[in-house]
């Protein structure tokens, strides 16, 4: 997926005309027939699913009366939400955008936006609140990255594919020192159980490290107040929300089937009027 393709003409000028150009949209777009991971690849194509983004990181430059457009309409239709629930377009979505190379954004963002990939930030290590204590331990050599250690897996009820881990690479102690890594969890020599996550000497390349080496905690500093604020939440009435990443098995679902299975909070009153 190309994140600068050509996408539908907005008129992100006039309110009104954008809820009109979002009902023609979805009158051509949205069908029960389709899967969930097709349903999320025509909104993350149009702009739809982080509207306020940037457009070279998959948005419309949009305001936010635009983006609460976006959600009428999408609830109004009873749709299947975007796929922002979760720690990954609302968490590791603004760090990605920060300090991601463009390499890394060409490879993660696209996933992220569409559903395909569902992460964890594994700030904390067990049974230690400060990520300044971190003892989980990068190793960073001319070839590569080693990781060994644990951290703490805050949310056990999702089932996430990839994580941001924040990890010691030198010895300074409190914040200095701090590297940040992305891992696949599916990866040789990483375990999950317990709401623990263990790296016993994780081979990483150095294209996994986000951000300057040693400097982790600026990435830390953009992330850690997204989990006071819940992007997820602004989308919530007259539609079905659903985990993404692979391991949820949501992907292949087929609309249909998961609207029956899943109850819809209705639309506001004057969205039904409306529509």
């Amino acid at each position: 997926m190309d994140l600068t393709a050509l996408r539908p003409w907005w008129p992100l000028g006039d309110l009104e005309q954008m809820g009109e150009a979002m009902r023609h949209w979805l009158s051509l777009q949205w069908d029960t027939s389709i899967t969930v991971g097709e349903w999320w690849e025509r909104l993350a194509s149009a702009g739809l699913t982080v509207p306020t983004w940037q457009r070279a990181h998959g948005g419309l430059a949009a305001t936010t009366p635009v983006q609460s457009i976006i959600e009428r309409e999408l609830g109004a239709a009873h749709t299947v939400a975007p796929p922002v629930d979760g720690t990954g377009i609302r968490v590791v979505g603004p760090a990605l955008r920060q300090f991601a190379t463009s390499e890394q954004v060409t490879a993660l963002l696209p996933a992220l936006i569409t559903g395909r990939h569902s992460w964890a930030v594994l700030l904390h290590e067990p049974g230690e609140p400060n990520p300044q204590k971190a003892t989980c331990r990068a190793e960073i050599g001319w070839n590569g990255i080693t990781l060994t250690g644990t951290k703490a897996m805050t949310d056990t009820e999702s089932s996430p594919d990839r994580a941001l881990v924040f990890a010691r690479s030198n010895d300074e102690g409190g914040r200095r020192g701090l590297t940040t890594v992305i891992v696949e969890l599916a990866a040789s020599g990483v375990s999950v159980g317990g709401g623990v996550v263990t790296f016993d000497g994780v081979r990483l390349p150095a294209e996994a490290m986000l951000g300057p080496q040693d400097q982790g905690w600026e990435v830390a500093k953009v992330v850690t107040p997204y989990f006071e604020r819940s992007l997820a939440g602004r989308i919530r009435r007259g539609v079905v929300h659903v985990e993404p990443g692979p391991n949820s098995g949501n992907l292949e679902r087929v609309v249909g089937d998961v609207l029956t299975s899943a109850p819809t909070t209705p639309p506001a009153a004057e969205d039904r009027r409306r529509h």
